[in-house]
């Protein structure tokens, strides 16, 4: 007689923690004991949720899963997202350690901490965190000073972001955007592990920050999300996703609105004068992003400086800035109070650049209003505005403004990797690159022929050439769409009528615009490969620059020139040659050898050429404005 096959036992039931994020519960200790991802967490282990009945209910189908992550249109939860995570390592922990032993670095969590998968994500990350909050403070900080680092320090060390929900949500958006620089080679220290900063990549850290916004905006109601906001913004731009950008800006400008962030009369009159510095700090490192975003990307200026009631950060540093509001005398370091007893400290160059951004801001204004509306409407702003100053006399006028500042902010000192000194390296940076997108701004609004385009494209590059380059890679992705306006002024010369002589001197920008964009380029995840296109673009145009002096070379000379053909157009005037202050020396590929002197016969029947529209085909930015709203292309594409 056979024996009856014995029926095999079930696998248990996950418990509450690692069925929400659906990973392996290893009950290895006995099935009383709490399992292994508990235990490694520091988490009750529980099984309170209700039972189901296994298997699909009736007429119930399965639907696909979305492929992607959690920055890319996925519909992933955050708790799948988090169960397939590594188990981050401490940064006292060596390599070979194991679950159990990770497990007594991690810090306990509070009660409310188990229903929330990010909370233990976090506590199990405490060191990263630490040194995540230490790469923020090297090299996005002097930009964007939206924390203030003596307290935000203290809670990070005592965990308080675990019990604190806004605090938690701001705290994740600065490691994700900490992260991705770090990623993308904006460090210049060389005293951190790429590998260990990686331990939680900066996706995880985003997912965290998105999935801790209130749905509901109105129950955010505090500085803390609106902070989480504007630093998710800056990370989209980071990652290349300006979509996201826009989403977090425009979140954060509701947010700013509902709470009166614009005027400082609607205030809360009890603010703590560390939380006062922080909002004054946030509404304008906003308003600059902005005013910048409207630039490169189109669209509006929602924070206007007319309808804004706020004070700039006052001029002292953090450590001085205390809660009740007070001073001592004797604890201000004294070196950063000049003869006349003004503060010079970096918040002072700081707050010179959004001086600039606010002079961008009537600009910007300026530009638009030089062209017919063609929306049907009526023109009425010129009867509330006198005649618009011209651009020479404005950059004066700023460039006045600028030698007035101490001489720290004017010169960039190479950076040592020490912040209380850097800071200042920084500010003059950011301050160079907001200048020369101002002048960029203005003189697209005067008529340029092609030695003015030349003129401004090649003070623009001059200045980036002798700014250090850690600055300029710590800035990151920002600067690469900042210098897309070069792009724009230099297409619209290659558009148009070239003599030899300006074809060399617009070469000569291109190919040290190429070095400069490789020098930033080189370590970003989200790279366009711009550098090596512009280069590639040059060959190209050498190519048929050659041909054609063959081609005139072997032309028997004519006794009158004879009229264009169709790739001609006839000589109006002169170009002169390039400027040498303008033009910085240029790194020159072995690909790309320097252009030969132009042959006799092209310089006689053909002075002036035009190039195939077919050898423009890759250039790297859009000819027509159409293309992209931004303040650029109207009036260089004249």
């Amino acid at each position: 007689m056979s024996q009856r096959p014995r029926k095999f036992q079930r696998i248990s039931k996950a418990c509450d923690f690692c069925n929400r994020r659906s990973i392996k519960c290893n009950k290895s200790s006995g099935p009383l004991a709490p399992c292994q991802n508990c235990s490694d967490f520091g988490v009750p282990c529980t099984y309170d949720r209700p039972t189901r009945r296994r298997g699909a209910r009736k007429h119930e189908h399965a639907s696909p899963v979305p492929a992607g992550g959690p920055l890319t249109g996925s519909s992933e939860s955050g708790s799948e997202v988090f169960g397939k995570l590594p188990v981050p390592v401490s940064r006292n922990s060596s390599n070979g350690v194991t679950n159990s032993s990770r497990a007594a670095s991690i810090p306990a969590l509070p009660d409310s901490a188990g229903v929330n998968p990010w909370k233990a994500f976090a506590a199990a990350s405490q060191g990263t965190i630490l040194d995540l909050a230490q790469v923020y403070l090297e090299i996005v900080y002097p930009i964007f000073p939206l924390f203030h680092w003596p307290s935000f320090t203290r809670a990070l060390e005592n965990l308080d972001y675990l019990k604190d929900e806004g605090l938690f949500a701001s705290t994740m958006a600065m490691c994700a955007l900490a992260s991705a620089r770090a990623r993308d080679g904006a460090l210049y220290s060389n005293h951190w592990n790429l590998q260990q900063l990686a331990n939680s990549p900066s996706e995880a850290f985003w997912s965290a920050a998105k999935e801790s916004i209130p749905r509901d905006l109105s129950a955010a109601k505090d500085t803390e999300y609106m902070r989480t906001c504007a630093i998710l913004s800056i990370a989209s731009i980071q990652n290349g996703q300006i979509q996201d950008m826009h989403k977090y800006l425009g979140t954060y400008h509701t947010l700013a609105v509902m709470d009166g962030l614009h005027d400082e009369k609607l205030w809360p009159k009890d603010l703590d004068p560390i939380v006062v510095e922080i909002r004054r700090r946030l509404f304008w490192s906003i308003y600059t992003l902005d005013v910048y975003s409207s630039i490169v990307w189109g669209g509006i200026i929602r924070h206007r400086e007319a309808q804004s009631n706020v004070r700039y950060p006052g001029d002292l540093r953090d450590e001085f800035i205390l809660r009740n509001d007070t001073v001592s005398p004797a604890s201000v370091d004294q070196s950063v109070v000049s003869a006349n007893g003004a503060s010079s400290d970096w918040i002072v160059g700081w707050n010179f650049t959004t001086d600039m951004y606010r002079i961008l801001e009537h600009a910007l204004d300026s530009q638009r209003r030089r062209s017919p509306p063609n929306n049907g409407t009526a023109e009425v702003w010129s009867l509330f505005r006198p005649a618009q100053m011209a651009g020479p006399w404005l950059m004066e006028h700023v460039l006045a403004m600028y030698s007035a500042l101490p001489p720290p902010f004017r010169e960039a000192r190479p950076a040592i990797g020490d912040i209380s000194h850097d800071i200042f390296g920084f500010q003059s940076a950011n301050i160079q690159a907001t200048l020369q997108l101002l002048r960029m701004v203005i003189y697209s609004s005067e008529e340029q022929g092609v030695d003015g385009k030349c003129d401004v494209a090649g003070q623009v590059l001059s200045v980036f050439s002798k700014v250090p380059v850690e600055y300029l890679k710590a800035i990151s992705s920002p600067l690469l769409h900042h210098l897309a306006g070069i792009g724009y002024i230099l297409g619209s010369v290659m558009e148009g009528s070239l003599s030899e002589s300006s074809y060399q001197r617009v070469r000569t920008l291109l190919l040290e615009m190429a070095d400069l964009l490789h020098r930033l380029e080189s370590g970003l995840r989200q790279s366009t490969g711009t550098s090596e296109r512009l280069r590639v673009q040059v060959g190209r145009i050498d190519e048929y620059m050659a041909t054609q002096r063959t081609s005139t070379s072997n032309i028997p000379p004519a006794p009158a020139p004879a009229p264009p053909r169709p790739l001609s157009i006839p000589a109006t005037n002169t170009v002169n040659p390039a400027q040498p202050d303008l033009i910085s020396p240029v790194y020159q590929q072995e690909n790309i050898p320097p252009i030969q002197p132009p042959l006799t016969g092209l310089d006689e029947p053909i002075t002036y050429f035009q190039l195939p529209p077919e050898l423009l085909d890759d250039w790297p930015w859009p000819f027509d404005a159409s293309v992209n709203e931004g303040m650029f292309p109207p009036a260089f594409i004249k």
